[in-house]
């Protein structure tokens, strides 16, 4: 962000442009969608608190938590997924569709690299996911759905978490993106994407319902760090003092899979073809 605002004017102007796209895109575009979400939004908030509610019934505790902290777990895991919910495969300028049609080339020849482009649109669809997402935690908070972080130094390190985590998930979808130029559509790998990101990080379900062998899997892959470690900070499931080792954990993962996108960016270059025009 830093980089951003040190950045002569034209370019700040330049990405101010593009970071609007998702929120116009969806606001006029789809006008029922923007009235509809925080509608659909509540709905499912409370059907999975009716489930958990259900499923601790008798209980005090299961799997070590108990029904305030399993609640508040699912609602911060529905809200998380908000963030990359808006959905840019509808967009006419989607990495994928523009590269199904040919008009990719058109990345290559702006001011700006193509790379650069596609963070300032995600940066755009995040926010705009974000917004929602805020919403609904304050709407939470003040119906006594979800329980406030234990203490600020907690919710300090939650965000902390969390940002990280969204980091990862953007270079995730990114990578899944750039498959495109390799694949003459990709449309079946993002279903699976989607699929195996929301059962690993915990979406579904809290990662310690899964089975032992299914845990271990999901603990050396990235997707655990996106939602289940910054959910698990906030109820109480992952101590404080042990939470610097899963922010380091996360930092590698980015940094990591960082080199990754921009390594295939600069493969992707190469082989920008036009399909049918």
């Amino acid at each position: 962000m830093s980089a951003v605002a040190a950045a002569p004017a034209p370019v700040r102007s330049r990405a101010w442009r593009i970071w609007r796209i998702a929120p116009l895109y969806q606001t006029i575009a789809y006008r029922g969608r923007f009235f509809l979400a925080p509608f659909m939004l509540g709905v499912q908030i409370y059907l999975y608190y009716l489930l958990w509610t259900a499923v601790y019934r008798g209980r005090t505790s299961v799997a070590g938590l108990d029904v305030d902290q399993a609640v508040g777990y699912v609602i911060l895991a529905i809200l998380l997924g908000r963030i990359r919910w808006n959905s840019r495969m509808v967009s006419k300028d989607a990495l994928p569709q523009r590269t199904r049609e040919g008009t990719i080339v058109y990345w290559f020849l702006r001011p700006i690299s193509p790379g650069r482009y596609y963070m300032y649109r995600s940066v755009g669809d995040m926010a705009y996911g974000a917004m929602w997402a805020l919403v609904g935690y304050l709407v939470a908070l003040a119906t006594g759905a979800l329980q406030p972080p234990a203490s600020a130094a907690v919710g300090a390190v939650f965000v902390v978490s969390l940002v990280l985590g969204q980091i990862i998930l953007y270079y995730l979808g990114q990578l899944v993106d750039l498959a495109t130029f390799w694949l003459v559509s990709n449309t079946g790998l993002t279903r699976m994407y989607s699929f195996v990101q929301d059962l690993l990080s915990g979406v579904f379900v809290p990662l310690w319902f899964l089975p032992g062998w299914l845990l271990s899997t999901a603990s050396v892959l990235p997707f655990a760090t996106t939602i289940s470690v910054p959910i698990s900070i906030y109820v109480g499931r992952i101590p404080l003092d042990q939470a610097p080792r899963h922010l380091v954990e996360e930092v590698c993962w980015v940094v990591v899979l960082a080199l990754l996108t921009r390594f295939v960016w600069s493969r992707a270059a190469r082989r920008v073809t036009v399909q049918g025009g």
